[in-house]
């Protein structure tokens, strides 16, 4: 069902043949935004086929994790070049490393990026922190930004490099991309002794073509060896308020994005999904549609198709948009099932090399959809 990606026009055999198909293209415009948006929490149409429904159940039940203990006290204040919802992270990720902390003779925040977090927890815990970060850009404005006690950053490419803490460090990722969060798991487990705090996110960043499972000897390591093409579901949300675009229009930007794959295709092979932009920022989506043809075709020297080709290639988009979506729903469903799994994989690993671990929520969907934590001690 995941490999089943709707895009060349035909359901995807995954929901024909289990006769979903027909039931999701009837979906209305609202009862469609309710599940894109909520997913397995949301009161499907009474009309869903049984085993559509035993299948949102399940993924409900998987995903029904415990939350870590909630803060009472006010925010924190914001600090420069930080936003309310990354302080909002900052605060309840700070509480949970804090105990970790307590018998650490380092900190170690890896990725730690402009250092908001870093110097949260310098100016809070005795032991030293120490920010590793792979762009020399980012450690510049980290330093230039730190008022009072400042943590270390140092200049390191862990993934290149590898990770190598002692038994008495803690190893800290808030938000650590793709490959590194497995990295971070693997170096703990090495350390016997160090004690690690993880909030993942995009999962699809990663050098190798796919993810196999840090749980080996069982019967699912080849099944579960994931491409980073499905991987990449794991980050998939559709909250009214995304991180950069708010849900209308990131669903805007992706018809758009529909309408120039069909324009560059025509008159030669069929372009991947997501291939219509290569070379350009995605935020560049967001733009108008003209603009974005323009800039696409520019960047390959080709001629840019006459404003009847691309008002023709608009409204095949909003039909063809509205048809992926709905297929799309039980890919979007099996999103988070899929996040809780790569969670739990860690954890497993952690617990079978001696490790004590705890997993759940850390904050609401609205100050981040990757809100998924782990502590291993």
């Amino acid at each position: 069902m995941l490999e089943g990606r709707p895009t060349d026009g035909a359901s995807p055999e995954a929901l024909r043949s289990r006769g979903w198909a027909s039931f999701l293209l009837s979906l209305d415009d609202d009862e469609l935004a309710a599940i894109e948006t909520h997913g397995h929490d949301v009161d499907w149409p009474r009309r869903s086929p049984p085993d559509l429904t035993a299948l949102v159940e399940k993924a409900r039940e998987v995903c029904a994790l415990p939350a870590f203990p909630t803060h009472e006290g006010p925010p924190g204040p914001v600090q420069r070049r930080e936003t309310p919802r990354k302080r909002a992270q900052i605060d309840a990720f700070g509480r949970l490393v804090a105990p970790l902390a307590a018998g650490a003779t380092r900190i170690l925040d890896v990725g730690s990026g402009h250092g908001h977090l870093a110097r949260d927890l310098a100016s809070k815990l005795v032991a030293p922190v120490i920010g590793l970060e792979r762009d020399a850009g980012l450690i510049g404005r980290a330093r230039e930004l730190a008022v009072g006690p400042s943590p270390t950053f140092a200049l390191a490419d862990v993934l290149r490099e590898g990770l190598s803490p002692t038994a008495s460090d803690c190893v800290i990722g808030l938000h650590a991309c793709g490959e590194l969060g497995d990295l971070m798991t693997a170096a703990v487990a090495d350390a016997r002794g160090a004690t690690l705090a993880l909030v993942a996110c995009c999962p699809q960043k990663r050098r190798q073509t796919s993810r196999r499972p840090l749980v080996t000897g069982t019967d699912l390591d080849v099944q579960l060896d994931l491409p980073r093409s499905l991987l990449g579901l794991a980050n998939l949300a559709a909250r009214e308020q995304g991180v950069e675009a708010t849900r209308v229009e990131n669903l805007a930007a992706r018809q758009r994005r529909l309408a120039l794959n069909r324009l560059l295709s025509e008159g030669g092979a069929a372009l991947r999904t997501g291939a219509e932009i290569d070379g350009l920022n995605r935020r560049t989506a967001q733009r108008d549609l003209g603009v974005l043809v323009a800039r696409a075709f520019a960047l390959r020297g080709r001629p840019v198709p006459s404003r009847s080709a691309i008002d023709a290639a608009a409204s095949w988009a909003r039909v063809e948009h509205g048809r992926v979506r709905r297929l799309s729903v039980p890919r979007a469903i099996l999103a988070r099932v899929l996040e809780v799994y790569l969670l739990l994989d860690r954890a497993a690993y952690l617990e079978a090399r001696g490790l004590r671990v705890e997993v759940g929520t850390l904050f609401p969907p609205s100050v981040s959809p990757r809100n998924l934590a782990l502590v291993a001690s």
